[in-house]
Order: structure tokens, then C-alpha cells, then sequence
């Protein structure tokens, strides 16, 4: 009783997964299988693209535990560089705080060289949506064609994280 429940499940959830290929196809306009082609290799290129470049950054934003260090140096360190500057940049001054000083300066160097760029994350949630849909509907219209090549595409996409 429970093989023939699964089975007829099973076959109302892959009619189900046709539909909305079908209806996916047709709202993307992706009505011929090379247009297909092309798109699931668009958007998983685009995919590859967006992944390389949070990986970059999320390398550089660990370097950036070291400006955690500037950043309490310069906050200790500004009124001292202020009353510097306010000594007209006497060496009696930079004498007795070199320390300082040279932590201050340190920490706006490192600030200078910071890039402040943005982390690609809500493209790249947006593209992992799309080259999912995508290939699920290129798995679907393989299948309705008679070629198993969900298997390639799984294994294609492991190996591509």
C-alpha cells in the first residue's frame, strides 16, 4: 500500500515539476532547447563570476582584522595627534609622544589604503535563484527529451562550488 502511495505521488510531484517548466520556459521565452543552452551557461557563468568575487573578498575582509588594531590606535592616539598639531608641530612634542604618533600615523595609512567596496551578496543570491531554475528546467526538458543529464549537471555544478 505505501509503494503505491509513493508512486502515485511521486507521479503527481513530476507532473507538478513539468508544469512549472513549462510555464518557466514560457515566461523566460526560452522556447527552443538552444536558447536554453545558452541561458543555463549564462547565468552559470554569471554564477562562477559572482562566487570568485566574493570569495576575493571575503579573503581581503579577513586582512581587515589588522585595521581592527588601527582603528583602536587612531581613536587612542587622535587627541594626542590634535594637541600635536595644536604645538605646531613642535620635535620637543613628537619627542615625548613618538609612540604615539607613530601608532596614529600608522592607523591613517592603513585607513588610506582601506577600499571600501561592497560585497556582491544579494546579486549573487539572485543568480544562485536564477541558475537554479534554470537548470532545473533544463534537467526537466532533458528528461522529457529522454536524456539523463541531471546527473552531469549535479556532479558539474558540485564541482563548480
Amino acid at each position: 500500500m505505501k509503494l503505491a502511495d509513493y508512486e502515485r505521488w511521486a507521479k503527481i510531484f513530476n507532473l507538478k515539476q513539468m508544469a512549472q517548466t513549462i510555464n518557466f520556459l514560457t515566461e523566460n521565452n526560452l522556447l527552443s532547447y538552444e536558447d536554453l543552452e545558452k541561458k543555463a551557461q549564462t547565468v552559470a557563468d554569471n554564477f562562477n563570476q559572482l562566487s570568485v568575487q566574493i570569495k576575493t573578498t571575503e579573503k581581503h575582509m579577513t586582512e581587515i582584522e589588522n585595521l581592527k588594531t588601527h582603528i583602536i590606535n587612531y581613536s587612542k592616539t587622535r587627541d594626542t595627534y590634535t594637541a600635536y598639531r595644536k604645538a605646531g608641530y613642535s620635535k620637543k612634542f613628537y619627542e615625548k609622544h613618538t609612540a604615539d604618533l607613530l601608532l596614529h600615523k600608522a592607523a591613517k595609512a592603513a585607513f588610506d589604503e582601506l577600499e571600501n567596496k561592497k560585497l556582491p551578496y544579494e546579486k549573487y543570491h539572485s543568480a544562485k535563484k536564477e541558475i537554479q531554475n534554470v537548470l532545473t528546467a533544463k534537467a526537466n526538458v532533458d528528461r522529457l527529451l529522454g536524456e539523463d543529464i541531471w546527473e552531469k549537471e549535479k556532479e558539474k555544478h558540485k564541482e563548480q562550488r
